[in-house]
């Protein structure tokens, strides 16, 4: 079934999410950091529901709260809105309920009533970035696992997603873990001059206070297309990122519409590989998921499938 789905502009970033001026999936927006013990980074999201953004907020004596006391406080605080704010939204939509929390050894797990399953793809990655990222906070969690009716959640695969931690969201935390400053080199894959392989073109990334997620700035890198008679462009210069997060192990990658009607002068194997190859070689991304519009049935010039995620082929690198 076609759904629509507002994706992120970032990273996530979720998924991851969006995150970038507004990706959730690599990119929850630095502000300020926590001072106290009764200080604690709430994510909320955006107007548009496609980006995720903090606040510090407040629990007064937290310190002497028992653990799912506070768990319950936290999350009211994420699930409240008050509708005089313009900036900060809640996650959760009016109709997902939570109907329990078991918080034991470590692990909280959050219980939801059915019309969880019924959220967009993107606004559940949203949604579990959110509680997780603020639940986490909470001494003594490590984990996060949710259940929907008390059975485990999914992801599109169908895959048991289990207890989430600070590794789930790997690139919404990029400024978040010590990273900052950090410079590491991306192979960012272009087309030969035949355009009939991939050719890698290396690049210098800095993690620093931008919340430039690598995904957008290995994207960014292919839609900007190599520097002159180094290799070829494989993406049409019309075509512009809506967003992309990671989430699951999944990179979902959100075009504009010229993505579907771009007249690229490579075959679209290689324009596809040119950008599931690159983002690829990030440790967490182990397949990309292509959007055009929030939509997700896409069917490439009528002939190539991008309905599932597309695993990295290396058969294509020249």
């Amino acid at each position: 079934m076609k759904k629509r789905k507002d994706f992120l502009k970032c990273i996530v970033l979720i998924l991851l999410l969006a995150f970038a001026g507004s990706v959730f999936a690599g990119c929850a927006k630095k502000t300020q950091e926590p001072e106290g013990p009764d200080q604690f980074m709430v994510y909320y999201t955006n107007q548009n529901a496609n980006d995720i953004i903090y606040r510090i907020e407040t629990v007064q004596g937290a310190e002497n709260m028992e653990q799912v006391e506070l768990i319950q406080t936290l999350l009211d605080l994420v699930f409240t809105q008050n509708e005089e704010d313009t900036t900060y939204y809640t996650v959760k939509p009016e109709n997902v309920n939570l109907q329990g929390i078991i918080a034991k050894d470590g692990l909280v797990t959050l219980d939801f009533n059915a019309a969880y399953l019924r959220m967009t793809n993107v606004r559940e990655i949203i949604f579990r970035a959110s509680v997780v990222l603020t639940l986490l906070q909470v001494p003594g969690i490590t984990g996060v696992s949710f259940t929907v009716d008390q059975s485990p959640i999914v992801n599109s695969n169908g895959d048991m997603i289990g207890t989430m931690t600070k590794d789930t969201f790997v690139n919404v935390l990029l400024n978040e873990e010590g990273m900052l400053k950090q410079e590491t080199d991306l192979t960012i894959y272009f087309a030969n001059e035949t355009g009939e392989k991939l050719v890698p073109v290396l690049y210098r990334f800095t993690i620093d206070n931008s919340n430039y997620s690598m995904e957008e700035y290995i994207l960014s890198r292919l839609l900007e297309g190599p520097a002159e008679g180094e290799a070829l462009r494989t993406i049409s210069s019309q075509v512009s990122l809506n967003g992309v997060v990671t989430t699951d192990h999944i990179c979902y990658v959100n075009f504009s519409k010229e993505f579907l009607e771009q007249e690229q002068k490579v075959s679209d194997e290689i324009m596809i590989y040119s950008i599931v190859d690159s983002l690829c070689q990030l440790t967490y991304v182990h397949s990309v998921k292509f959007m055009v519009d929030g939509e997700t049935e896409i069917i490439l010039h009528g002939s190539m499938d991008l309905t599932q995620p597309i695993v990295r082929d290396l058969s294509y690198i020249e």
